[in-house]
Order: structure tokens, then sequence, then C-alpha cells
């Protein structure tokens, strides 16, 4: 975690803004330490690693965007992982509650039924 330095007296105030990852499980360590490789300011919000959750937190500053900090974890991980980033507290909720099938999923079951209709 890299915050930024109080310099002679002045006081520096800082916005923060909730950025909720989903991913594969055990991803917290390796976005952690990527983002503290960085020269990003973020803050941890709490340690999924030891539960083993397929979700974590970070407060980032309000002015950055979520690109910058998808490019300090890097491509590689966020695909080894299947990240996925939120900014909004229901966004976030309605996914890790969601039953639904992506997309992609829908297809690759049908594309499964299908196959099965014909044997």
């Amino acid at each position: 975690m890299r915050l930024p330095d109080v310099l002679e007296g002045d006081i520096y105030f800082m916005n923060w803004k909730t950025v909720y990852i989903v991913g594969r499980e055990k991803f917290s360590d390796e976005v952690t330490r990527h983002l503290e490789r960085s020269d990003i300011d973020f803050m941890p919000g709490y340690d999924s690693g030891q539960s083993g959750l397929d979700h974590e937190l970070y407060w980032i500053p309000e002015d950055m965007a979520i690109r910058t900090v998808k490019e300090a974890i890097g491509a590689k991980t966020v695909f080894k992982y299947r990240l996925r980033f939120f900014e909004s507290l229901e966004q976030f909720i309605e996914t890790i509650n969601s039953t639904e099938l992506t997309e992609d999923e829908r297809r690759k079951v049908e594309r499964m039924r299908m196959m099965n209709s014909v044997a």
C-alpha cells in the first residue's frame, strides 16, 4: 500500500472511491502484490485471502480510472483469474448473488444440448 507523503506541515487530503473485484479463488495475494509494486495509491478494504473468497475490495483515488488499476494489475493476472471490476455496490452484490448464466455460458449449454440431441 502506497500513500502520499505529507510535506513539511502540509496536509494532503484525498478522496477515495471503492473498487470491488470479483474473480477466481485466491486471486487476492497476486492482485495486492501487483498493486504494491505499482506507483498508484490504494488501500485494501479487507483480506479475503484467508477465507478463500472470490471477491476483494480496494479504495483508490476518486479521480483514478478503473483502467489504471487494471493496467497496474496486468492483463495476464486479469485473464488468469477472470477478474471483473465494479465501482458500485449494487452491481457487485448483483454479481456475487447472481445465479443466472452469462451469455457465453448460455451458448456453451446450447451447444451441449445440440450435441446431445444429435447423438
